[in-house]
């Protein structure tokens, strides 16, 4: 009997943790309760034309299949919980082996894939993810030197169009170009466009934010940041 409750035991870990890589597969239903409660990343491993079909509310854009996947995932904060997925789950269980390997430490495919999420009947936005393209330009670094010499305080926001955190910074760093542009010149950066300032600025995760006064580095942050709090970290360095 203790022989066949330890089979049972076993055949059950296995089939929700992967021995490969360290992951966990889960369910749609018992990942929309997660979802609910969790400050996580919902990462969507699908192509451009997929997605432009459909895609989970506040998905995050990785692309199994481009070049630079694992460079993109470098950028993501290792300490966020992860929930992959892909069209029917193939390419997700491949993501999510590749991300734990990466030292993600709660990575969970989403078994399924979005085909089982619609056929689930869950919420799901079908347009295109270009309306959430950020204000932001291909700029040499001849030219960002130009900005920083020229004005006494500059907030660099360093952002992507596929990291949900750089979305949801969007709105608050418009409001903040607005209501301090007599103080701060706020400068969008994309290192998709410009891959070059990652290692410049020693960008560790996205979105980072830097304040420069007189041409030095006098803050920084990593992260989601309330309103208030960016406002009162941006005017205390006067």
């Amino acid at each position: 009997m203790r022989i066949v409750i330890f089979l049972i035991i076993i055949s059950t870990l296995s089939c929700s943790r992967n021995d490969v890589g360290n992951y966990s597969s889960i369910s749609i239903d018992k990942a929309t309760e997660l979802l609910e409660s969790e400050d996580a990343i919902i990462l969507d491993v699908r192509t451009k034309e997929e997605v432009l079909k459909g895609y989970i509310n506040d998905a995050t854009f990785i692309d199994y299949y481009s070049n630079d996947f694992k460079k993109k995932l470098n950028l993501i904060d290792k300490k966020k919980t992860i929930y992959v997925y892909c069209k029917s789950g193939g390419r997700s269980s491949k993501a999510s082996e590749t991300i734990s390997q990466m030292g993600f430490a709660n990575v969970y495919n989403l078994e399924g894939g979005f085909m089982r999420w619609k056929l689930n009947e869950m919420p799901f936005n079908v347009d295109s993810t270009s309306k959430q393209v950020l204000n932001t330009n291909v700029i040499s670094q001849s030219d960002i030197d130009s900005i920083l010499l020229s004005n006494s305080k500059v907030l660099l926001c360093i952002s992507t169009q596929w990291c949900l955190p750089c979305k949801k910074m969007e709105p608050i760093i418009n409001r903040i170009d607005l209501d301090l542009k007599d103080n701060i010149h706020v400068l969008k950066l994309d290192p998709d466009y410009n891959p070059l300032i990652i290692k410049k600025y020693n960008i560790l995760s996205l979105p980072t934010f830097v304040l420069y006064k007189d041409n030095l580095e006098v803050w920084r942050k990593n992260g989601i940041i309330a309103y208030d709090d960016l406002v009162n970290n941006l005017t205390y360095h006067n």
